[in-house]
């Protein structure tokens, strides 16, 4: 009865370590996000310079705190206002341990206005 008793003793204390030990996690944040700014779709104005609305950027970090690293958006696009036609502009942003965000996009309609 002894040894029955050692033995769930022992192996019950070998599950509670096993389940109670946490995983060490090297990474300090979970994936950034990115929010547009303004209407997307937009629509603009032929033969106006464009200026893009912008993005905002967000890393969460693994104690839940939320950190604004929009100095960190990369933003490309092809809008070329003396053409009418529907154009994209993609933002991305990396967060301070080389975590990239899910690519965002704006598209942008140039039209001919009154």
């Amino acid at each position: 009865m002894k040894r029955l008793f050692l033995s769930l003793f022992v192996t019950l204390g070998l599950l509670m370590l096993t389940t109670h030990c946490k995983k060490e996690n090297t990474a300090t944040s979970l994936k950034p996000y990115i929010e547009v700014i303004g209407a997307n779709p937009t629509n603009w104005g032929l033969g106006v310079e464009y200026e893009d609305a912008g993005a905002k950027a967000f890393s969460i970090t693994m104690e839940q705190d939320t950190v604004d690293i929009s100095d960190r958006i990369e933003m490309f696009h092809d809008v070329d206002v003396e053409a009418e036609g529907t154009y994209t502009v993609t933002y991305n942003a990396t967060d301070h341990d080389g975590v990239r965000a899910e690519t965002k996009t704006r598209t942008v309609n140039v039209v001919i206005t009154k």
